[in-house]
């Protein structure tokens, strides 16, 4: 159903479609299409980012086995995640970065994801970002997060 309408989409939401599909990533049988359903439902997320939200609210996806944040690594959902890190609010950037780390942990091949999404740039841009004409305040968590992840990917690529 996440591949039919938008209409269909939001409706699997308002009904709790997106648990069902997060409680299948624990099921042999069902994880990667759970996985792509998910992938779908994010892709199609519209500005108010609901799908987004639920899933970082519920540390959902992070917390799930190693085979599904490798399922994840390879699966394109990388790059929607790594997509969404302009996002305005404090909590859900760390969210993000959070899944990042998790997805970068996994990865069968982490140079690869670090070099085909511009990985260390995107983190450096978080960690010199200014909001409101000032350093942000309120993003030291988000600036801590992703200095740790830029000094891993940094490690990687040196060994």
């Amino acid at each position: 159903m996440a591949h039919a309408s938008r209409n269909s989409r939001e409706q699997l939401r308002a009904h709790g479609g997106l648990d069902i599909y997060l409680n299948l990533l624990e099921d042999e049988a069902w994880a990667v299409t759970a996985l792509d359903s998910l992938a779908v439902c994010l892709a199609h997320d519209n500005d108010h980012r609901k799908v987004e939200q639920a899933l970082l609210k519920k540390d959902a996806i992070q917390k799930k086995s190693s085979r599904i944040n490798t399922a994840m690594a390879t699966n394109g959902l990388t790059t929607l995640l790594i997509s969404r890190l302009d996002h305005q609010d404090a909590i859900a950037r760390l969210n993000l970065l959070k899944l990042i780390k998790a997805v970068y942990e996994h990865h069968p091949r982490p140079k690869q994801l670090i070099v085909e999404n511009d990985l260390p740039q995107k983190l450096q841009n978080l960690i010199e970002e200014r909001r409101d004409g000032q350093r942000s305040g309120g993003q030291v968590l988000v600036k801590q997060m992703a200095t740790a992840l830029l000094k891993a990917l940094h490690i990687n690529t040196v060994l």
